[in-house]
């Protein structure tokens, strides 16, 4: 899957550069990032409620704008083939976990932070494949990650439309979260194997 995005964005002004990468960073993750698009939902599927979402939703956008930070500073290096298959990992994680578990255990919220780690890392090279200049990079990083946020909140303000007014079904893990989990799953594991050839 290509997370290219070749973009050639000219030195301007603050008002310019604030909503090109908001919408930068919206696009990697609606279209684009169908791999944190996955991740996103495989939390949504083992939440019935508000707060077990909101929980691991915080987790994750914590960790990865963490490392999203420290890697733009020059703090941490990882080669990107280890990374996009970590990041499919840790979506086939999600979603075989769900299988097996009905409410937020006491290590999914640990996992959820680590894999957010990981996530950042993955925003953060597609940031760099983005030529931005000097005097623009913080309020562009700032601006990229805040499109990521707005993106993920797409996702879940979609999820919530559509699914959350089963949570409290007696049918809803069995047939719309396990299943659902299970589809994500396998797509992960399948862009594992294809991402470390």
């Amino acid at each position: 899957m290509s997370r290219k995005l070749l973009l050639l964005i000219p030195a301007a002004s603050l008002g310019t550069v604030v909503p090109q990468y908001l919408g930068l960073g919206f696009s990697h993750i609606l279209p684009h990032g169908l791999d944190h698009v996955l991740f996103i939902l495989g939390l949504f599927f083992l939440a019935r409620d508000a707060f077990t979402l909101l929980v691991q939703v915080t987790l994750f956008t914590l960790a990865h704008s963490l490392t999203l930070g420290l890697a733009m500073a020059g703090v941490i290096s990882v080669p990107t083939v280890w990374v996009e298959v970590v990041i499919a990992l840790s979506i086939a994680f999600v979603g075989i976990e769900n299988l097996f578990q009905d409410k937020l255990s006491r290590w999914r919220p640990w996992m959820v932070f680590g894999f957010g780690l990981i996530h950042g890392l993955g925003f953060a090279h597609t940031f760099q494949e983005i030529p931005v200049d000097d005097a623009s990079l913080l309020p562009a990083l700032f601006s990229f990650n805040v499109g990521i946020e707005l993106g993920q909140l797409a996702i879940i303000g979609i999820a919530l439309v559509t699914a959350a007014v089963w949570w409290k079904r007696d049918w809803y893990v069995q047939r719309i979260a396990r299943p659902a989990s299970a589809t994500i799953a396998l797509v992960a594991l399948y862009w594992a194997v294809e991402r470390s050839l």
